[in-house]
């Protein structure tokens, strides 16, 4: 009995892992790409700029096998989702997060940026930036190396390069911050990978 328990359990982390590669060219967990943010009742909005709304949602955290990650960041552009922004709290996390990425989407397009023109010398970050594609959907894992700031970002290609040619001088890809999530509440635990 304990085997055909061990095996179906298996099997199951084994089809989810699968079923989550396929279900990201249609969205990103229970959120649809290009689906209106009004479909969403529990999201909480963050902030505004433009046409482009950030939000979140306070109850629900995400996990990668026992590390809990609570930055979580949906994007909406003119409403329709096209983005998540996902901030990554230590090295292990991102380790795994980058392991994952390259068994499920191969090797990674390696950016490595220097030095910002807009910003002082002291100020100048240093990023690397892995980028894989997988059909309509960009995955980049970001990490700047002075501050130490790590991000795990997706983005729906059609909007996202709607967006782009709509706000192409308001982008900064570059950027790695994040708005705060109000830690007083417990959130609900969501598997967001799993290994």
């Amino acid at each position: 009995m304990k085997k055909l328990m061990l095996l179906t359990t298996i099997f199951a982390l084994a089809y989810t892992s699968i079923a989550t590669a396929g279900e990201l060219q249609n969205g990103f967990m229970n959120y649809q790409w290009g689906e209106n943010i009004s479909q969403y009742r529990t999201l909480m909005e963050l902030s505004t700029r433009k046409d482009i709304i950030y939000c979140s949602d306070p109850t629900v955290s995400y996990t990668i096998d026992d590390i809990s990650i609570n930055n979580v960041i949906l994007g909406f552009y003119k409403d329709a989702f096209f983005a998540v922004y996902i901030g990554i709290d230590t090295p292990e996390a991102y380790n795994r997060i980058r392991y994952h990425m390259k068994q499920k989407y191969g090797l990674p397009d390696t950016k490595l940026i220097t030095g910002f023109p807009n910003r002082h010398a002291s100020e100048r970050d240093r990023q690397t930036i892995l980028k894989w594609k997988y059909k309509d959907v960009i995955i980049k894992l970001k990490t700047d190396q002075i501050t130490g700031k790590m991000k795990l970002a997706f983005y729906y290609g059609p909007i996202s390069n709607k967006l782009k040619t709509d706000h192409f001088d308001d982008i900064d890809e570059t950027s790695l911050r994040f708005f705060p999530i109000d830690k007083n509440e417990r959130p609900r635990m969501i598997p967001f990978l799993e290994f």
